[in-house]
């Protein structure tokens, strides 16, 4: 176990911390979560502070504890710069369940978060399940004025919806939320969310719920609206082969504050996890495996700390995903090369933003 200033290395396996939320069900037990009997829980909160390491290097810390240890060690100067000097796991990695609707919300961005001391939320959902029909709510419409969202939002009784753009959820694909973007997950979807490691969200509109006493929840209408950028619309990302010399490995999702790849494995193939000066995290969606001697099944996840390489050992065959706070500028030639394809292939794994365009320009 590590003690203040000795530091953590090697592999940890974490327990998440789950969440009851009024929009959420059941179908995390599909992970091997084991769930509070007779609760609805929407988020598996995999990396939060208070998630424990169960086994592996710091077992019986909370991942808050580990990081505490010697930050600078856990986080490497990459992961540090993008949590601004915070002794914060960088990666906020959550399995989340939408029985029903979430609230319509929007997050702020870094500099917008800063009055509050807290980091600002950009996050991606790549979808594992989907109920026929189910859709996602990401960005407004065509030809809606912030007027007409907010006189709908004031309602708090679902109306805004009608006026953001309703996209079919599709499972396996992945979409990027920038700050500042409005949205909300449909009923029926479930996903894997990397964001910012921040608490920090406003909602616009929660579809008129009310608790057992008939209180609806909080809103916090004046400040979505001081964050929300309207021009925001995001879509489906185009993942990008990257090779492997076993199973498929994809790059779904990369910018300043994260990326992920998809790894798909067959029973007893390997991937040596690339070398990272700051924190990984393997998540286990199907099959067996270990993580540098560590075993996983599905629904768990490792802590792949900084400095020497580690292998993913599939006892069965698996599909994981794993994500890290990239080195932009740093990484992006060498991938280009590696994965054979053109920038302007690569600048799409960001959405709307511009991190990996701007990236390029500067090693050119």
């Amino acid at each position: 176990m590590a003690t203040s200033g000795q530091g953590i290395a090697g592999v940890s396996v974490v327990r998440p911390r789950l969440d009851e939320k009024p929009w959420g069900g059941r179908r995390l037990e599909r992970y091997g979560l084991e769930l509070p009997a007779g609760v609805p829980i929407g988020e598996a909160l995999v990396t939060a502070g208070e998630a424990e390491i169960v086994a592996g290097a710091g077992a019986g810390m909370t991942l808050a504890a580990a990081i505490t240890a010697n930050p600078s060690q856990a986080l490497g100067e990459v992961a540090a710069r993008v949590v601004g000097g915070r002794s914060l796991f960088p990666l906020l990695v959550k399995l989340i369940d939408a029985k029903e609707n979430l609230s319509i919300q929007v997050h702020p961005n870094d500099a917008q978060a800063a009055s509050r001391d807290r980091l600002g939320k950009t996050e991606a959902w790549h979808v594992l399940a989907a109920e026929p029909g189910a859709s996602i709510y990401a960005g407004l419409r065509d030809g809606v004025s912030m007027d007409e969202f907010r006189e709908a939002a004031a309602r708090m009784d679902g109306t805004s919806a009608t006026l953001l753009r309703r996209v079919p959820a599709r499972v396996n694909s992945t979409i990027l939320i920038p700050a500042g973007t409005v949205h909300a997950l449909g009923a029926g979807v479930m996903v894997y969310e990397i964001q910012q490691p921040s608490d920090v969200t406003y909602r616009m509109d929660d579809w008129g719920r009310v608790d057992a006493q008939g209180n609806a929840r909080e809103m916090h209408l004046e400040d979505g609206f001081a964050v929300m950028r309207p021009e925001v619309r995001p879509d489906w990302i185009e993942p990008i082969d990257l090779g492997a010399v076993e199973g498929r490995r994809h790059l779904i999702t990369a910018c300043r504050y994260f990326a992920v790849e998809r790894v798909a494995l067959p029973g007893g193939g390997r991937y040596n996890l690339p070398s990272q000066r700051g924190p990984q995290v393997v998540t286990l969606l199907q099959g067996v495996a270990s993580v540098g001697g560590e075993e996983i099944s599905a629904g768990t996840s490792a802590v792949v700390w900084p400095g020497g390489e580690t292998t993913l050992l599939a006892s069965k065959p698996v599909v994981a995903l794993r994500g890290w706070v990239p080195d932009l500028a740093a990484d992006l030639p060498a991938l280009t090369r590696r994965a054979e394809t053109y920038p302007y292939a690569l600048e799409r794994l960001d959405g709307p933003l511009s991190d990996i365009r701007d990236a390029l320009a500067s090693v050119r």
